[in-house]
């Protein structure tokens, strides 16, 4: 056993004032990287920054710069002749990577980083941040800057995939014909779970400028399945599912936002079931990533800045309080591999 000296010295020091006020700079230039293609251009060969600079049309003593700075970070490794490659942790900034996190880190280094900037306004006020900072919610500000609502579709769809691959997992699928997924985006969620049950049909509901560019992508086994509508998801919901559908939607609103839609929700349950006596009840699979612990403090305050005024993180006595509040019932709960917790309900 070493020694209470052996040990203190063991462990990582935390970053000083200093070092902790200039990690943006890492952020900024990971999304820089992911901008530019550099982790596709060093993932299966090392290559000098006088290449990259050259591959990617940019300044060499600035591209050697960031890939530097960048190195330090773990996320290029440079060899004996000066070559970078592509770090084993960071693969995921490719595009082509199964579990990729390219559109991913450029939305959190550039938008939401941008966000933050009503930091200091949400700490006083408990109001978003991003409307301090922009002027417009989130997605009104998406709407209008098309580039950006596009890397926040890809990014949304990057994060959807290995839910939809832990979601799809789970038994209670087979007796379901029709899944609508709520607020579900460019429909990469609903995809997975297309293609791991291919008798099922998906209905995406979002906003008509994410149904319009969705629709009009094609690659899937699932698209000949997978239809777009547009819809204001807290005002009507389509009758007809089997099972429906809320993944990472009610931690982005207020209690009283997140209130309407599983009320929309409950009473296109109740249509449906009153349209078709003899059809099993509807379910509503809710499936969130919960705030529980000290450790999620990043999250929950991540969140207040993102999102509409009074948006916090829900523990699941919060999002069972909702569910209750929407009179919903809790059929089960269940815990993925993915980290979200599903909450199983019907009217």
């Amino acid at each position: 056993m070493g020694t209470a000296s052996d040990q203190s010295s063991s462990t990582p020091r935390p970053p000083g004032p200093a070092q902790l006020a200039a990690s943006g700079v890492f952020a900024r230039a990971l999304a820089v990287a992911a901008r530019l293609g550099l982790a596709e251009l060093t993932a299966t060969q090392a290559r000098t920054s006088a290449e990259l600079a050259a591959q990617t049309r940019t300044d060499p003593e600035t591209l050697a710069l960031l890939l530097h700075t960048l190195a330090m970070a773990g996320v290029f490794e440079i060899d004996g002749e000066g070559r970078f490659r592509l770090g084993e942790a960071y693969q995921a900034l490719h595009g082509d990577h199964p579990q990729s996190q390219r559109h991913v880190c450029i939305l959190m280094a550039e938008t939401y980083d941008d966000a933050f900037a009503g930091l200091l306004d949400t700490v006083r006020s408990g109001r978003s941040g991003f409307r301090a900072a922009f002027g417009t919610s989130l997605y009104d500000y998406l709407a209008a800057h098309p580039e950006a609502e596009a890397i926040f579709d890809e990014a949304m769809a990057e994060l959807a995939r290995p839910v939809a691959r832990a979601l799809a997992a789970r038994p209670g699928f087979a007796a379901a014909a029709t899944a609508i997924d709520i607020g579900g985006g460019s429909g990469a969620f609903l995809r997975g779970l297309l293609d791991a049950h291919p008798h099922l049909r998906g209905i995406c509901l979002d906003r008509p400028s994410v149904c319009a560019r969705a629709a009009q992508r094609a690659g899937g086994a699932g698209d000949a399945r997978l239809e777009f509508r547009a819809a204001d998801v807290f005002d009507e919901i389509p009758a007809g599912g089997d099972l429906y559908l809320v993944k990472n939607v009610l931690y982005d609103w207020s209690f009283d936002s997140g209130l309407k839609l599983l009320a929309a929700a409950r009473a296109a349950m109740a249509q449906t079931a009153a349209a078709e006596p003899g059809r099993a009840s509807p379910r509503l699979l809710i499936v969130e990533p919960l705030f529980e612990r000290e450790s999620d403090a990043p999250r929950a305050l991540f969140q207040k800045v993102i999102c509409e005024d009074g948006t916090c993180g829900l523990d699941e006595a919060q999002l069972r309080r909702l569910v209750e509040a929407a009179r919903l019932r809790v059929l089960g709960v269940e815990r993925l591999d993915s980290g979200h917790t599903v909450l199983e309900c019907a009217p």
